[in-house]
Order: C-alpha cells, then sequence, then structure tokens
C-alpha cells in the first residue's frame, strides 16, 4: 500500500461546479479500507477561506504536519471525495495524530 490514512496527498479533486482541479487532500479512510476495497476517502485542503463556509474549515498550520504548506491552507471538512491509487498524483506529507482527530471529529460534526 502506497498511501496511508493522515497522508496528505494531491489529486485531481472533483470541485462542484467546476470539474476538476489539482488540490492537496486529506486522506481520512483506514488502510483497512484501501486494502479491502482499493480506494480512499479525502478531505480537500483549499487555501481559500470561503466565507459562506468558514464554520466547515479546519486551519491548518506547519506545526500540525511533517512538511510546509506553501500557502494558509484550510480542510474543507464537507467537501469528501473517493479515489483511488491511480488517482492520486504524489504524496505530500502527513499530519499529526492529534490534529488528525480533530478534523475527523470536525468532518462528522459538518456532514452529520
Amino acid at each position: 500500500m502506497k498511501y496511508h490514512q493522515k497522508d496528505i496527498v494531491e489529486i485531481d479533486f472533483p470541485i462542484p461546479g467546476e470539474g476538476y482541479k489539482v488540490h492537496p487532500a486529506l486522506i481520512v479512510s483506514n488502510d483497512e479500507l484501501q486494502l479491502d476495497e482499493g480506494f480512499v476517502y479525502v478531505a480537500l485542503i483549499s487555501s481559500q477561506d470561503f466565507g459562506y463556509s468558514r464554520h466547515y474549515a479546519y486551519p491548518l498550520t506547519d506545526e500540525m504536519l511533517s512538511f510546509k504548506m506553501e500557502k494558509q491552507s484550510y480542510v474543507k471538512c464537507q467537501i469528501l471525495a473517493v479515489t483511488v491509487d491511480t488517482g492520486i498524483l504524489r504524496r505530500l506529507g502527513s499530519i499529526k495524530e492529534r490534529y488528525f482527530n480533530e478534523i475527523v471529529d470536525k468532518i462528522v460534526d459538518s456532514i452529520f
């Protein structure tokens, strides 16, 4: 398995109303799902601070990550997609466990 839960990867992300655009994304599904089904769930990461959906955004800082983002970025907890390994362009790094757990909680609160 090439990619894991908590990895931040680049994918050609489906953007509602815009088609596809290369974006970083956080793998939120567990490794077992990827092994069993061959796909992963990812959450969009964007530098856009959408005013209308700011309460769904989780701001990222350098201390949370194993690498440095080029711009201030946000996990968009209401925008998830499914992709397969071949849909992932490259791995950028990962997020620390504590912050990952906070993001998962925010995804659950945002969607359910």
